[in-house]
């Protein structure tokens, strides 16, 4: 190793031309180190918080700038100390050690002295810490206005994403009460095909090959669940099993779902600006996404009006529609329907939403996260309405029984014979 090599790797306290150096904080370090970089090359750092490829560079010139201007912070080498630096300007400051661990899929930052991630389903605490509140804000504000959201005192918490598509929300004083929190959800890997949640234990190959021909035979289909079960990745994948000479109307709250390979249009909705103006919600993206020709509709989350539009357009003649509910059970996630379409306050009759949902829902595939971390598809039900008693589910698929595959009078009355056929084709031994 040459001199030059050592000198680079070794404390700055141990260098004896910083001897007489005054010792900083990192803090005062890196504040510098920004107003030279801003002020000579601002193009540059707004490319690295785009692109960590370009971070390289920025830690060449950081190292430059910490040569010339004799900055010294004691107990750290000069490429650490230039990597810390790079990772407060352009990155997202201690966040990026969690990032960069492929392991961890959610990260949950409760205020400046707290910080947990879910690795392989399971909750555990972390070293990383944050200066203080206003460091955390200012992370928070670099992930939400490179995602053209704001986060302040008049609009307190928000929605947004990063560029790999991981899914952020933020919520800040005077709300939360302990500081800034923000949690972060990562999708490592992006599931696709079928078979990778077969491989990963969250479908059992016949319940796979069931929803498989329920997507192709154009069944309305309503993924339930609780938060973090695994309800995207699944929506994810059952819409990659669209065929691909079908057009496909994706409509977010923020976009997460990828169809690659297909004929697809990507809606994200957006909130209101500044001014309080501007606002376009998932119910106004699904209206005009109507008159886009769409041969399916895949809504990423219901949670409000637009689940009024959604059945509209089921029973209007847009089958294969696809889409998300926060629910208990496959029966609670049919009530919460009834629910969150009364509240676009149509007029509609109770009784009138549920033979809507009887006749425009066709099946629930219910997700749970197990006590081990696993998302596993827990239940799987025809939708219904039943002589006598109105909408109903009929359980087709539960882990203790298996999958059966003989359907009830009143579901092959509804979506006919030759579809009931296709369903269980290539399905079982």
């Amino acid at each position: 190793m040459s001199i030059l090599e050592r000198l680079e790797q070794e404390p700055y306290g141990l260098l004896p031309t910083h001897s007489e150096a005054r010792e900083m904080s990192i803090e005062e370090v890196t504040q510098k180190v920004r107003e030279k970089l801003l002020e000579d090359y601002p193009d540059l750092i707004i490319e690295a918080r785009m692109s960590r490829s370009k971070r390289s560079e920025v830690i060449t010139l950081i190292s430059n700038v910490i040569i010339s201007s004799e900055l010294y912070v004691p107990k750290l080498t000069r490429q650490d100390l230039a990597e810390r630096i790079a990772q407060e300007i352009c990155g997202l400051g201690p966040l990026d050690e969690l990032l960069d661990d492929e392991s961890i899929t959610e990260i949950m930052v409760n205020g400046p002295d707290e910080v947990f991630v879910e690795k392989h389903g399971v909750l555990v605490p972390t070293s990383v810490k944050f200066q203080n509140d206003r460091h955390l804000l200012d992370i928070i504000n670099r992930i939400v206005q490179s995602a053209g959201r704001r986060v302040d005192v008049s609009m307190p918490y928000v929605d947004a994403r990063l560029p790999d598509g991981s899914r952020v929300n933020a919520i800040i004083p005077p709300l939360a009460l302990n500081g800034p929190v923000l949690t972060i959800r990562r999708f490592p890997q992006r599931y696709t095909e079928i078979s990778q949640l077969v491989e990963g234990g969250t479908l059992q190959p016949d319940v796979a090959s069931f929803l498989k021909n329920c997507v192709q035979a154009k069944l309305d289909i309503v993924v339930s669940g609780g938060s973090g079960s695994g309800k995207t990745t699944t929506l994810n994948v059952l819409a990659n099993a669209v065929p691909r000479n079908q057009r496909i109307i994706v409509i977010e709250d923020s976009a997460e779902i990828r169809i690659p390979d297909h004929h697809v249009v990507y809606l994200e909705a957006r909130p209101k600006n500044m001014e309080g103006r501007g606002e376009v919600s998932i119910r106004d993206l699904l209206r005009n996404a109507l008159r886009m020709r769409p041969d399916r509709l895949v809504i990423g989350e219901c949670r409000g009006k637009e689940t009024f539009d959604l059945i509209s357009a089921m029973n209007t003649g847009h089958e294969g529609c696809l889409s998300t509910v926060h629910a208990n059970s496959a029966a609670d996630c049919l009530e919460r329907m009834v629910g969150m379409a009364l509240m676009a306050e149509e007029g509609v009759p109770v009784d009138i939403l549920r033979s809507w949902i009887a006749i425009g829902v066709d099946v629930v595939v219910h997700m749970e996260k197990t006590q081990s971390g696993h998302r596993v598809v827990s239940g799987v039900a025809l939708v219904g309405s039943q002589p006598g008693q109105g909408l109903t589910n009929y359980p087709v698929f539960d882990p203790e029984y298996g999958l059966t595959l003989e359907f009830p009078p009143w579901f092959v009355e509804k979506v006919g014979e030759s579809r009931c056929n296709f369903l269980v084709e290539g399905v079982g031994p």
